[in-house]
């Protein structure tokens, strides 16, 4: 069973009239893996569009059932349960309509440039883009049982810590951008101005997406820069997000000038899980400690540890395959700190082959990163970490069936 060219044609043909014609009853083929599948986003191309009121739902045809899906952007997303290695199993579109909430709920908070993210009603996160702060950021990200898995200072109640005021739970920075510090936030710093902010609910993620501009301490703009979180259902001890982070050379040639100051996509966790409280720092090659894993290239780095009597919690990040210099670097440190910085070669290597990381982006060019976010229950192992990242590196196959 594949994907033909005439299938393609007629999907897209179909997809520009009501929504039911196009997609109710298209049938998709599954092909599991390696590693055992748990709530893994697959996606399709289908370009049509909804009618007005109508959703879309995957059910399993050996089963009977049903899982959310969204269509958006020229694809259909849909979100099965799980499966087991090497499996096949195949599955129907159905088109619905009714006044369900979606599983995804993205609204704005009254009265607040914050957008806030549920997940089955029960609350993940917010994205706050007010231009008082110098970035945006998620805050706060929590995990089972509404445990803060992210400091919350400065945003919050002190945890322990009150270092490092620029490091905001969640966000995506970086220190030497044409010169002008991204990264901290004191008197010389840069600025990350937030224009243009939109979002969604649905059934397979709902969804963030954000304008913004870099700009140097005197605020003239250094580069564009847009970002998308998508945010799945799922359970609450193995919550993942993706984030999608463009720049685009707006105004003139940018450099990434080589400097370990940085994550395009950046955490700092709970000071009670950090590795100077008990935590531990682990990557996929099985590097443990700031001492083996800072600077190293890993395809994915976790931060786990205890919470108090909640029990142990963790947060990995995972680099998509198609970055720039995959496997990337990290920037981890004991204290709570976990940065996924490609560009830091010198600082990372300390001068070993004369490595700079220097990267020049030419003016109207773009250059977009892709990470997975993986918030969840237990340690490295207990959260199987390993095999959630193969699901995001090599998801089950998906295609269209005639």
């Amino acid at each position: 069973m594949r994907v033909t060219a005439g299938l393609i044609a007629a999907v897209l043909a179909a997809g520009g009239a009501a929504g039911q014609s196009a997609l109710d009853g298209k049938k998709i083929a599954l092909e599991a893996g390696e590693q055992q599948s748990r709530n893994v986003p697959l996606t399709l191309p289908y370009e049509g569009s909804l009618g007005e009121g109508e959703f879309v739902q995957v059910k399993q045809l050996t089963t009977g059932r049903i899982y959310p899906a969204s269509v958006r952007n020229g694809e259909l997303v849909f979100v099965p349960e799980g499966t087991m290695p090497g499996a096949k199993h195949m599955f129907e579109v159905e088109v619905r309509n009714d006044d369900k909430p979606p599983k995804v709920q993205v609204t704005k908070r009254e009265g607040e440039e914050a957008i806030d993210i549920l997940i089955e009603d029960v609350p993940f996160t917010a994205y706050h883009y007010s231009n008082d702060y110098k970035k945006p950021f998620l805050w706060p990200v929590l995990g089972e049982g509404g445990v803060h898995v992210t400091r919350d200072y400065p945003m919050g109640e002190v945890q322990i810590s009150e270092d490092h005021p620029h490091h905001k739970s969640m966000w995506s920075a970086y220190g030497e951008v044409n010169g002008a510090d991204c990264w901290g936030e004191g008197d010389n710093s840069g600025y990350q101005v937030s224009g243009d902010v939109t979002y969604g609910s649905g059934d397979a993620y709902g969804w963030v997406h954000a304008k913004n501009v870099w700009q140097n301490n005197a605020r003239e703009p250094i580069v564009d820069e847009e970002r998308e979180y998508r945010f799945y259902p799922g359970p609450e001890d193995a919550r993942i997000f993706d984030v999608t982070v463009t720049f685009t050379a707006s105004y003139g040639d940018v450099l990434f000038n080589d400097t370990k100051e940085g994550g395009i996509m950046a955490v700092r966790v709970n000071d009670h899980m950090n590795a100077d409280h008990g935590g531990t720092i682990t990557n996929s090659e099985g590097q443990v400690g700031e001492s083996e894993a800072w600077g190293q290239p890993a395809a994915w780095c976790d931060y786990s540890g205890a919470i108090g009597d909640a029990g142990v919690f963790g947060v990995t990040v995972f680099d998509h395959k198609d970055n720039l210099r995959f496997p990337s670097r990290w920037h981890v440190r004991n204290y709570g700190l976990m940065g996924a910085n490609v560009f830091g070669l010198s600082y990372f290597t300390k001068g070993k082959g004369d490595l700079n990381g220097d990267y020049t982006l030419k003016n109207g060019e773009s250059i977009s990163f892709r990470y997975r976010t993986y918030v969840h229950s237990g340690d490295v192992t207990e959260g199987k970490v390993a095999d959630r990242y193969a699901d995001y590196a090599t998801p089950p196959a998906v295609n269209w069936v005639e």
